[in-house]
């Protein structure tokens, strides 16, 4: 590999897994590093992903006179295989290449560096790694040639093609380089972890059972309690006369009304666990109340709740998502709404988010996810997966999309996040600043990780 320095901008910066595309969150006033050569490099693809990769090629864009590192993108080896005849349905290696390869020339790529994830020998020409990497390679030089390839494996790093032994020794060099590297140190300082698996990384562990009955028991009444309301607000026409009518009309109004206060205290009941998730100093765990995260849970299922609790994401919205929960939507309100989803979506509106409200939520809403039962985890995990693609964690959009999806096939706010996430849209602060880096000359500091 070409020496030549190598920079990483947390701006700029985006991860992607077989099914993702997305962005790292921009951190203010992020210490500068420099990822110079290889072993930074290497060490540094294991802290974007957030976990070790196994079996899997990863595919890192490189752009502009400093070579920053944009894109990182993985994918499993698997799906590099070609697709065989008597198989219809399996992995189309040739599919998956072009459509990785697409995503890194449309970052704005300059030069890709590829690096093969695995434990088997990738110098057996025929093996599933070197066919699979070799393919990747083939469409990445069709636009962007030179583009190098390096293998991690359990016995060391080396070039792929490198056959000078003093300088890629057949066994590699030893995995401890890349641990000890300083952009490895650099994380370490910071806080950042690498899980050891994918599933490890992504895997959100239930809580006790005591606290799982409290919040389903919880949720059940929270749930008889808006299905009770929601009946009563249907307007009966069995009267004959209209002073029968007018009752029944009267008595629906007042049910519209205790409706509107229950989304209410739902909101309450969120915005409390917001305040509690944010109070809490680093390193101590946070405790909610089984009881809360169980109507909290159910109080999602009802669409302006959880538009409410969306709104509630951007600072400023206090009102607006009040109203909401309320159903005391009107022009202002929906004027109010719009300007907020333009925030996440709109390329020229859009803003990073606000770390110190989006983070507290997640807690919570992980909390819910760990509490109810599954069947009303899909709201939950919709609203975290919203959260991660907002910061740019494609995996983790990814992952909590795909939970939602498995809950409700048909969840159509999470169909249409999908849909964004496979097809690379990121969220709008990014595609903004795509467009004005592409037009800007680079600067000369040195990139934030």
């Amino acid at each position: 590999m070409n020496p030549k320095d190598f920079t990483s901008k947390s701006t700029t910066s985006k991860s992607m897994t077989s099914k993702d595309l997305g962005r790292r969150p921009a951190v203010p006033n992020a210490t500068v590093v420099r990822v110079a050569g290889p072993e930074d490099l290497l060490a540094y693809i294991p802290y974007r992903l957030g976990f070790e990769p196994a079996e899997s090629v990863v595919a890192v864009s490189l752009t502009g006179p400093r070579q920053r590192v944009g894109l990182v993108a993985r994918v499993d080896l698997d799906d590099l295989r070609l697709r065989q005849p008597d198989d219809p349905q399996g992995p189309d290696g040739a599919a998956t290449a072009r459509w990785l390869a697409d995503h890194v020339v449309a970052d704005g790529a300059d030069r890709a560096v590829v690096v093969l994830y695995t434990a088997t020998d990738p110098a057996a020409p025929s093996g599933a790694a070197r066919r699979g990497v070799d393919l990747l390679r083939a469409r990445l030089e069709r636009r962007l040639p030179g583009t190098e390839v390096w293998l991690v494996a359990p016995t060391g790093f080396r070039a792929l093609d490198c056959a000078d032994p003093m300088c890629c020794p057949a066994e590699g060099r030893p995995l401890s380089v890349l641990k000890s590297s300083r952009v490895a140190a650099h994380m370490v300082l910071e806080g950042r972890t690498v899980a050891g698996t994918r599933e490890e990384r992504y895997s959100l562990r239930a809580a006790p059972e005591t606290a799982r009955t409290q919040a389903r028991k919880a949720a059940a009444r929270w749930t008889d309690t808006y299905r009770r309301l929601l009946n009563d607000t249907r307007f009966d026409t069995r009267f004959p006369d209209g002073g029968g009518r007018r009752a029944v009309g009267a008595q629906a109004l007042r049910a519209e009304q205790a409706l509107g206060e229950w989304g209410a205290e739902s909101l309450g009941l969120w915005r409390s666990a917001v305040r509690q998730a944010a109070d809490v100093r680093p390193g101590q765990p946070l405790t909610l109340s089984p009881v809360d995260l169980g109507k909290i849970g159910a109080a999602l299922a009802d669409t302006p709740v959880r538009d409410a609790v969306l709104l509630s994401l951007a600072p400023g919205t206090e009102e607006t998502a009040l109203r909401t929960a309320r159903r005391q939507t009107d022009g202002d309100t929906d004027t109010a709404t719009g300007a907020v989803l333009a925030r996440i979506v709109d390329p020229e509106q859009g803003v990073p988010p606000d770390g110190t409200i989006t983070e507290a939520a997640r807690q919570v809403l992980e909390a819910v996810v760990t509490h109810v039962p599954r069947n009303r985890r899909a709201p939950a995990y919709l609203l975290l997966a919203l959260v991660a693609w907002w910061h740019g964690d494609g995996g983790l959009a990814t992952e909590r999309v795909s939970d939602a999806l498995g809950v409700d096939p048909e969840y159509r706010l999470a169909l249409l996040l999908h849909g964004a996430i496979v097809g690379g849209v990121p969220p709008g602060w990014v595609r903004r600043e795509q467009g004005s880096s592409h037009g800007e000359a680079e600067p000369e500091e040195a990139a934030a990780v």
